[in-house]
C-alpha cells in the first residue's frame, strides 16, 4: 500500500465521532499524509468569512479543491482527507475510499458537551448525526456502492483504524445503511431537560 499512486482516502462524519484520531491513525499505518480540511483551510488562508449562527469558518471550496488536486498530482504517498466538507473538495475521480464516521447520538452529544460546544451547535451536529447527514451528503458525492460506514461508538480508534485499513486491504466488510440511530430506545431522550 506504500506509495501508491493515486490512494486518496476521504474520512467524513460530523464533530466528534473519530475524524482526526482515525485519520492520523491511518496515516501512520499507509505511510500517508494526514491532511485535516480546517487546519489546511487556515493555513492555505482559504477561510472567506464566519458564520457565526452555526460558529464555524466558511471556506473557499473551490479554491480548497484546486489546492487539494494540486496536492494530489504531486505525491506517490496515500492522503487521508479528513473533513465534514470533504464530498464538497474531493472528486469522485479522486476517491479511492470514502468512509462515515458515525456515533450514536446520545454518545455525541456528551462529547460536544465536553469540547465545550454552545447549545445550538450540539443540537444540530447531534441531530445531524441522528438523522444520517453526513451519509447523505457521501452517497450524493460519491454514491451509495462506494461509502463504507463504520460505528465508532464505544470503540477505540485503532479498532477503528484497522477496520478501515482491512477494508482496504480487500479482507473487511464494507457496510453501508445498517446504523438507524431513530430506532433505538436512547434517540427519544436527547433533548429532555433542554
Amino acid at each position: 500500500m506504500t506509495g501508491k499512486r493515486g490512494l486518496v482516502i476521504v474520512v467524513t462524519g460530523v464533530p466528534g465521532v473519530g475524524k482526526s484520531t482515525v485519520a492520523r491513525g491511518m496515516a501512520r499505518r499507509l505511510d500517508g499524509e494526514h491532511l485535516d480540511l480546517s487546519v489546511l483551510a487556515e493555513a492555505w488562508s482559504l477561510i472567506t468569512g464566519r458564520d457565526e449562527e452555526r460558529d464555524t469558518a466558511i471556506v473557499d471550496l473551490e479554491g480548497m479543491q484546486l489546492r487539494l488536486m494540486r496536492l494530489m498530482g504531486a505525491t506517490r504517498k496515500p492522503l487521508i482527507i479528513e473533513g465534514h466538507f470533504a464530498h464538497d473538495v474531493v472528486s469522485p475521480e479522486a476517491a479511492s475510499y470514502i468512509f462515515v464516521l458515525r456515533r450514536a447520538p446520545w454518545v455525541l452529544k456528551g462529547e460536544l458537551e465536553a469540547r465545550g460546544y454552545g447549545v445550538e451547535k450540539v443540537r444540530e451536529n447531534v441531530e445531524a448525526e441522528l438523522i444520517g447527514v453526513p451519509l447523505v451528503e457521501a452517497v450524493e458525492a460519491y454514491g451509495a456502492e462506494r461509502i463504507c460506514e463504520i460505528d465508532t461508538t464505544n470503540r477505540e480508534p485503532e479498532e477503528v483504524v484497522e477496520a478501515a485499513i482491512s477494508i482496504i486491504r480487500g479482507d473487511g466488510v464494507c457496510d453501508r445503511g445498517k446504523l438507524d440511530w431513530m430506532g433505538c430506545a436512547e434517540a427519544g431522550g436527547l433533548w429532555k431537560g433542554g
